[in-house]
Formats: C-alpha cells, structure tokens, sequence
C-alpha cells in the first residue's frame, strides 16, 4: 500500500512538472508574436503652407504616468485598473509619440519658423510643456471610449513666465474592441486635440 501511495505522488509530482513546462512554454511562445505596431497621424500641412512666424518653439518630453511611459496601448476596465491591448504597440512610448506628433502638427501649422523636440534644436523662444494625463481606451458597459487628456503650458525662454496655458479633454468611441478600431478611435481622438491645441497656439496674442 505505501509503495502504491508513493506512486501516485510521484506520478501527481510529474504531472505538475509538465504542466508547469507546458505554462512556460506557452508564455515564451505568447512573448515571442510579434505585435502589430501603430502610429497615429499629425496635422497635414494647409495647401498654403507657408511659414508666416518668425518664432521658434520648443516642445518639451511630456509628462505621464508609468502606464504612459511604454509603447503599450492602455486599456483600462475600470478606474483603478490599467491592461493592455495584447496583440498590439505604439510605435514608440506613448509621451515620444505625442511629442513628434505635436511637433510635426505644429510645424505644419505655418505658425513659426521652426518647431523641434527638447534639445534638438536652436535656443527656442518659447516651450510648451504638457501633462499628457489620459491616453487610453476606457470600457463601460460593454462600451469602448478612447480619451486623450492633456494639460498644456506655454512658457517664455528668457524668463521662464507662463504665457498661456490649457487643458484638453477629446473624447471618441470605438465600433467594436478590435484593435483596429481601438487605433481608428484613438487616431480621431488625436486629430481633435492637435487641431485645439494648434488653434489655440495661433489664437495667443503676440506670439
């Protein structure tokens, strides 16, 4: 009786060791896909595109949360819990993308002569900080909503004095959860927010 005891130990040790063998290799082959990569577009150039200001602007790296720091698409269930989307990526980390974006839409908004990321460029007149503080897809009642939120503040580089600053909220819902309609949403979503921060950058007196 206890060699037959023994047995079905060693038999139920095994079998766990193989189950665990199989997990692992599972997650490696999971790790291993490839992920579809996504970018979103900037703001086209006006087919007058000409450069009318003679300022230079300077974009600085957004802030963000650590959920915002990775090239992961953010999905969260509820308000508390963050996921990502699992078959895709951004291009790059979700605040690097926001910026180029930001600068090329701003470049091709004829606005000022030169436009460039922090560091990357002439001694700025001015830098235009943001809170980049939504970037996700938000799902409520079987419902799929891409939010972009931001807080934006334009400084002068001389003194460093606030100019003008704003927040923006835009907000777009997902036909399905598909991540092709996720991206569709998200892209609209950042269209809307380029265009409000674009205007509201040519609308500031004296820049």
């Amino acid at each position: 009786m206890k060699f037959l005891a023994a047995l079905r130990l060693s038999a139920i040790g095994m079998g766990l060791v193989i189950l665990a063998g199989c997990s692992a290799i599972s997650s490696l082959d999971s790790a291993a896909k490839p992920l579809e990569t996504y970018e979103l577009s900037p703001l086209p150039a006006g087919s007058n595109h000409i450069r009318k200001g003679r300022r230079l602007l300077e974009v600085a790296m957004p802030t963000a949360t650590g959920a915002l720091t990775s090239d992961r698409i953010v999905i969260k269930p509820t308000p508390l819990q963050v996921q990502t989307l699992q078959d895709a990526r951004w291009i790059d980390e979700a605040a690097d993308h926001v910026q180029l974006l930001l600068v090329r839409s701003l470049a091709n908004s004829g606005k000022f002569a030169l436009v460039a990321g922090a560091g990357s460029g002439p001694s700025p007149d001015y830098v235009l900080m943001t809170d980049l503080q939504a970037f996700q897809a938000e799902i409520t009642d079987e419902k799929v909503t891409v939010e972009i939120r931001s807080s934006m503040t334009l400084l002068s580089d001389s003194d460093g004095t606030v100019v003008s600053s704003r927040s923006f909220s835009n907000t777009v819902g997902a036909a399905d959860t598909s991540s092709e309609q996720v991206i569709a949403a998200f892209d609209v979503a950042m269209t809307q927010q380029l265009t409000d921060v674009v205007d509201w950058l040519v609308g500031v007196p004296g820049l």
